[in-house]
């Protein structure tokens, strides 16, 4: 799998979310939910309730991109939910909702700031000429990027325009409904992740532990470690491909975590599940490399 370093996501946020800094203004559509817009196969979900986290996310914008705490905290503060889906083949895909204001095309995305607009699917795009993301703002209440962008277009005006001639899959028509829900519904302030194709996560997740084990998916709540800023406390539920291999891994992991105060049991045939497991700020970033 290629992989996505940290700056592309920072650059990934701070291009997306550029729109919500600057002051010709967007359709008064009514809103699409963002989460819809991500491809179905992808390897790794990710539901940020970014409010609930301004810290992380002004963590990642500042460190890793560059960008000054005031530009970060204008960036943060008009986001309402971000959801993040990367690709097997490396494609990312950030898809937000907020309030854009008015007068930002024209002021904001323009060739002077690195930005040539082109037209995909009826749609306004503006490709960034250094980073090649693409970047639309079909209404004042979504925003989506990714370097890839067309699949996105194509769901957007399927939703926002009933056009039922465009054959591109919404994700609720691709993806399990209960896993779905796990990861829409999000009502609580926590971080919701999860991953289909596991193993090019695991050694972030769990450092060594997590090198080659027979995992089919994991699916993880991150919620604020004990008002520690830094960290993240973890809930991991992690389904194996082969039941045989439950108490093996179980064992394995216990060893792996000794001194970690993480709880670790079999909660079925193929699960075990991690309690309490602390995260870095800075290991949740890997994971997404």
């Amino acid at each position: 799998m290629k992989r996505l370093n940290l700056t592309r996501l920072a650059a990934a946020f701070l291009l997306a979310a550029g729109l919500f800094t600057s002051c010709k203004s967007t359709p008064d559509l009514a809103p699409v939910d963002p989460f819809e817009l991500l491809d179905g196969d992808a390897a790794l979900y990710l539901s940020l309730p970014v409010q609930a986290h301004q810290d992380f996310v002004l963590s990642a914008i500042q460190k890793v991109a560059g960008a000054n705490e005031a530009d970060a905290q204008k960036i943060a503060e008009r986001l309402n939910t971000a959801y993040i889906a990367l690709g097997i083949n490396g494609n990312l895909q950030l898809s937000c909702s907020g309030k854009i204001p008015q007068n930002f095309v024209g002021m904001a995305l323009n060739e002077k700031k690195g930005w040539k607009p082109g037209v995909i699917a009826q749609q306004t795009v503006y490709t960034h000429q250094e980073s090649l993301y693409q970047l639309c703002l079909p209404s004042s209440s979504n925003a989506f990027l990714s370097n890839n962008i067309e699949p996105m277009v194509l769901r957007f005006n399927k939703i926002a325009y009933s056009d039922q001639s465009i054959s591109e899959k919404l994700l609720s028509e691709s993806m399990n409904e209960g896993l779905y829900r796990l990861l829409h519904d999000n009502n609580t302030s926590d971080i919701v992740m999860y991953s289909p194709l596991p193993q090019a996560f695991m050694k972030s997740m769990l450092g060594s532990a997590g090198i080659n084990l027979p995992i089919e998916s994991f699916f993880a709540v991150l919620s604020q470690y004990r008002g520690v800023k830094e960290q993240f406390n973890v809930k991991l539920i992690i389904n194996m491909s082969d039941p045989r291999t439950v108490k093996a891994t179980s064992a394995l992991l216990k060893t792996a975590l000794f001194g970690v105060p993480a709880k670790i049991s079999q909660t079925g045939q193929k699960q075990i599940t991690i309690t309490d497991l602390p995260v870095s700020k800075a290991r949740l970033l890997g994971i997404i490399r």
